[in-house]
């Protein structure tokens, strides 16, 4: 059972990244609505002026958070591949100053967040023997912290079409 569960694993852990990230099959999906995009897919349909539009006093707008999740895939990745103080060190409050960017920044940083998630969903295929309990979890937890800037970035969008 245990074999069973263990080989499980990669299997719905990349199911859930990549549902979160890229978007949910047509038919079924575990975290957001059947067929609608993930948080990538979501962030590639925006201009640079959309994701920089601020969306109320006090708010961050959307690139902000697209780059607080590029931070932190970046961290991951890091981890992975041996950094020892990737999350000892992180400065996230780093990652929430950027809050206005260029088209081709915003291409840029697209492009960085694709490739940073891709690596993910690779490391999912075959979870590293090397991985411990706290990575593991982390890796979990990155699919429900994509869901969470998904649906903030959602939010945004309908309030900067309809002001209150």
């Amino acid at each position: 059972m245990a074999d069973d569960l263990a080989a499980l694993a990669p299997k719905a852990l990349r199911t859930l990244l990549d549902e979160t990230m890229f978007g949910a099959k047509p038919n079924w999906s575990f975290v957001i609505n059947a067929g609608e995009p993930g948080l990538i897919a979501t962030l590639k349909g925006l201009t640079a002026a959309q994701a920089s539009q601020q969306p109320g006093a006090g708010r961050k707008p959307i690139v902000s958070h697209a780059n607080h999740v590029l931070y932190g895939y970046e961290l991951i990745n890091r981890a992975v591949a041996g950094d020892a103080k990737a999350f000892t060190e992180a400065d996230w409050t780093v990652a929430w100053k950027l809050e206005h960017v260029t088209d081709a920044e915003w291409s840029t940083l697209l492009e960085r967040l694709e490739t940073q998630g891709r690596k993910i969903l690779a490391l999912a295929e075959t979870i590293p023997s090397g991985i411990d309990e706290i990575m593991l979890t982390g890796l979990f937890g990155s699919a429900a912290h994509n869901a969470y800037h998904l649906g903030a970035i959602r939010q945004i969008l309908r309030d900067l079409e309809n002001p209150a």
